[in-house]
Formats: structure tokens, C-alpha cells, sequence
């Protein structure tokens, strides 16, 4: 087993002595060889028509060398050995030019190198002029992070040289425009929109490109909203909003479709104060009644766009009126209970069962306004309603209020449907007093049905779900009695 093993060994040996010796005299070739050649340059001219000859000028071809001390490097070999095929073009279409040159190879001979490269050759006579440059201009330049550009506003023009006739040095070529990037802005900044277009060149078609400078601005992101506001008339009140990116605020008065801004409030608002209504915070006081049931929103803005806040609304109780002073008599008589006003309420409550009236206890008398001429005053309740933006009553000459209840509305009917970001505006008629109602709902609440939800018929929907559930059940129950019950026969 041994005398094996050393014998293979001794075999391995003799074969790798006669190896080396060839690969140590290769390596000490003493000079330098190539092994492949590569264009490092094409020439100036890649575009032929058919008839023309291949133009070598402003080439270059360089060589792969191994040089003598086993180094490998690449250098310029030059072109006045240089032979291609075709030397002329024949027909039309992308053509293989071979390049060859004989250099020295490994052997110690020169032998030829091969490489290749394409070129375009058109069949016919090329155009009589071609495109030489575009240019590119807009009509919208500033956007907002997320907009698109605007390809309707954009004029691209081409410059022609050549065998140009007049007025065809400058011509449009929007319609040939094929890509423009960025189409939409992703970032806040100043950047260039690209537009490329396919046009013709002298021997075939290429893509031109040009420039247009754009300015993109953050959008406008609205961080508080103003909130709703109660005061006693010839009060004050604040509203205050935060944002990102807005410039400038105004803000407005608002009911129904009509929109006032604050710096013409004088002319619809007599006595009206205000100040900061080209800020954030807008102040009033001095507040009239007349501004009951109105709303405020501010609208942002900057270069780009324009943004409304939503609506707040105002709240103005009104002031009690005051009886004239009178003179009293020294022994002002004693004023008798009166049940004028609990007969008021009463009829009040039979016309309005949803009413909250107020009524007067009977063992309290009514107030009483002595007149003039000494006697006692008797509150009179004409049955004609008064109302504010949230309750109706009926009112005395004196000021005095009785049946005061908050405004019932049976059927709404939506102004403005109301979105993620805004509040909608909806509208109806009170069932008691008969006045007009405007009020907010929030996209939650909004479910796309004008007409107020009927809690009896949601408890009758519920109340025939729940009945034909109990049916199902009872049915399921039969079955399964059955079922078992054949069972048990069967067994039997």
C-alpha cells in the first residue's frame, strides 16, 4: 500500500517538473503583447444615409498589453493601421462596423485584433433643415408641495439650421413633447421642471430637452380652528386660529350665503368694535344683538392657495329691558296674583307639546310695573313669538318673558354638505315660532339624509329586527326537535 502511494506521488512530481518549466519561460517573455482591443472613443460622426462611407475621425482605439515584467496596462494604438467593414453603406438601418488592427500577440508575430461598433444609416437624401435646439416657458411657475405641472399652460419651441426657409427658424413643437419631469412637486423649494421632445436631427430623430425654473411653497395646514363663542350684548368675545405656511388671514362674518368681511362690519354691525382682522386673533366688543346667530371664519392664504378655516358661531343674549323710572307712591298698593301668564303657557303647551315653557307658580304673583298714575301693571302676552338664533318666547311691553323653550325642528334641510376637514351648513323651520334656523353638522353626524332622524322609527326598525331574530330561532329549535326526535326512532 505504501509502494502505491509513493509511486503516485512520485508520478504527480514528474508531471508538474515538466509543467513549470513552459509557464516560468512565458513569463519572462522579455516584451509586450496584447491580448484584445476595445473603441475607447466613437468617432464624431455615428449617422449615415445610404452611398456614404464610414468617417473614422475623432476615434480612438486602445489595447489590452501584458507588458514584459507581467504588468497589465491599456493604451492608445492609434488608427493609421486601421481597417473597418463596410467601408461603405449599402442599405439602410443600425449597422456592424468591424474595426481591425494587427498588433503583437503572445507569440512574439503580430496578428489582427477585431472589435465593433453600431452606427444609423438612412435610406434617401437627409431633411433640408433639422432642430438644433429647443427652449420651453410656462404660464404657471409657482405650486404648492403635491400639485401636478401645469402641461396646459406650456409653449415649447424649436430652432432649426440648415437649408432653413423664412419663418421656419422658430416654430412650435409642443405637440411633440414626450416626457416632463417631475410631473408632481414632492418638496418646498425652487427646481427646474425638464421637457423633453422628439424631434428631427440631420440624418435621423433624437430627444432635445429644456428647462423651465418653478417655485414650490408647503401647502397651508391649518392647526386650530376658531371656537364657538356666548356673550351678553354690548360684550366681548375673542377667536383665535393657528397654522403652517399661511402669509396672510382675513376673516369674515357669515349667515346663509351671505359673507361679510370684518373691515365692513360698521356698515352691517352699527357699534361693532374690532381689531386684529388681518391676524391670527380676532377681537370684538361692543357686541349687538344683531350679530346673533352669525359665524366667523378665517381664510389663510400665501402665493399658492387659499384656505377657510371652520365656521365658528356667535351666541349674543340680548339685554333685559329696563322700565322707565316712575314716581311710588308712598303706599304702593299691593298687586293681586295674576294667572295671565300661566294661561299664556298653558295654551303654549297645548299648541307645542315639545315647548319648554316657563310657567309662573300660582302662588306667585306676577311682577309688577307701577305706571305712572299709580296702578298696578298687568303683564300682557300678545301670542306673537320673539325668538334668537336658539330659543323662541312670548314678551310682554314690559320686557317680561314667559314660555321660553329652545326652537323645535322637525325636517333640516342641507345648504352645504359638510366634508373631512370643514363642517357643513344645514337649515330649517322652527315648528313653533316659525323662524328660520341655520346650523353646523360635522362630517360624523352628516349620513347624506336632509330630513331629521325619527327616533320612533329607528326603535320600530330595531323592534322588527329583534322579532324576526326570535322567529329564526324558534325555527332552528323546531328543526333541531325533529331531527333528534327521528333519531330516537331510528334506535327504537
Amino acid at each position: 500500500m505504501k509502494r502505491r502511494l509513493l509511486k503516485t506521488i512520485g508520478i504527480l512530481i514528474l508531471m508538474a517538473i515538466m509543467i513549470l518549466p513552459p509557464l516560468r519561460t512565458a513569463d519572462a517573455a522579455g516584451f509586450n503583447y496584447y491580448t484584445s482591443i476595445f473603441v475607447k472613443k466613437n468617432p464624431e460622426r455615428m449617422e449615415y444615409s445610404v452611398g456614404e462611407s464610414f468617417d473614422k475621425t475623432g476615434m480612438q482605439i486602445y489595447g489590452n498589453r501584458t507588458k514584459a515584467d507581467g504588468k497589465t496596462d491599456t493604451c492608445d494604438l492609434g488608427l493609421d493601421d486601421l481597417k473597418f467593414s463596410p467601408s461603405k453603406f449599402t442599405k439602410g438601418g443600425t449597422i456592424k462596423v468591424t474595426l481591425t488592427l494587427n498588433c503583437m500577440a503572445a507569440s512574439g508575430k503580430k496578428e489582427p485584433f477585431s472589435t465593433y461598433l453600431y452606427v444609423t444609416v438612412y435610406e434617401g437624401d437627409p431633411p433640408m433643415y433639422w432642430t438644433k435646439s429647443i427652449s420651453a416657458q410656462a404660464k404657471k411657475t409657482v405650486y404648492k408641495v403635491g400639485d401636478s405641472f401645469d402641461k396646459k399652460g406650456l409653449t415649447v419651441w424649436a430652432y432649426s439650421e440648415g437649408d432653413v426657409p423664412p419663418g421656419e427658424e422658430k416654430w412650435n413643437c409642443t405637440s411633440y413633447v414626450k416626457k416632463i419631469s417631475p410631473e408632481t412637486f414632492t418638496k418646498a423649494g425652487e427646481q427646474y421642471v425638464t421637457v423633453t421632445a422628439h424631434l428631427t436631427t440631420k440624418y435621423s430623430s433624437a430627444d432635445f430637452t429644456a428647462k423651465i425654473k418653478v417655485k414650490v411653497y408647503d401647502a397651508i395646514e391649518i392647526t386650530k380652528h376658531p371656537g364657538d363663542e356666548t356673550v351678553d350684548e354690548g360684550g366681548s368675545c375673542a377667536f383665535t386660529v393657528k397654522s403652517n405656511h399661511a402669509e396672510k388671514y382675513a376673516w369674515y362674518f357669515v349667515k346663509g350665503k351671505t359673507s361679510v368681511s370684518v373691515k365692513d362690519a360698521d356698515d352691517f354691525f352699527p357699534g361693532l368694535k374690532v381689531s386684529g382682522g388681518s391676524e391670527k386673533k380676532l377681537k370684538l366688543s361692543d357686541i349687538p344683538i344683531e350679530l346673533d346667530g352669525w359665524k366667523v371664519l378665517c381664510e389663510f392664504s400665501n402665493k399658492v392657495e387659499t384656505v377657510k378655516s371652520n365656521t365658528a358661531s356667535i351666541h349674543v343674549n340680548a339685554k333685559k329691558a329696563t322700565p322707565a323710572p316712575t314716581d311710588v307712591p308712598t303706599e304702593p298698593p299691593t298687586a293681586e296674583p295674576t294667572t295671565n301668564a300661566i294661561a299664556e303657557a298653558t295654551a303654549i303647551s297645548k299648541t307645542d307639546p315639545t315647548a319648554e315653557a316657563i310657567i309662573v307658580p300660582k302662588d306667585t304673583p306676577a311682577p309688577a310695573n307701577p305706571e305712572p298714575s299709580g296702578s298696578t301693571h298687568t303683564h300682557s302676552f300678545d301670542g306673537v313669538y320673539h325668538h334668537n338664533s336658539i330659543e323662541h318666547w312670548l314678551e310682554c311691553s314690559c320686557g317680561e318673558r314667559t314660555a321660553v323653550a329652545n326652537h323645535v325642528v322637525t325636517e333640516w334641510k342641507t345648504v352645504t354638505k359638510p366634508t373631512k376637514n370643514t363642517v357643513g351648513v344645514r337649515k330649517g323651520t322652527c315648528a313653533v315660532c316659525g323662524a328660520e334656523i341655520l346650523d353646523t353638522v360635522t362630517y360624523d353626524d352628516y349620513d347624506g339624509d336632509e330630513t331629521a332622524r325619527d327616533p320612533m322609527s329607528w326603535m320600530l326598525i330595531v323592534g322588527l329586527a329583534l322579532a324576526g331574530l326570535a322567529g329564526v330561532g324558534c325555527i332552528i329549535s323546531f328543526v333541531i326537535v325533529i331531527a333528534k326526535s327521528r333519531k330516537r326512532r331510528r334506535r327504537d
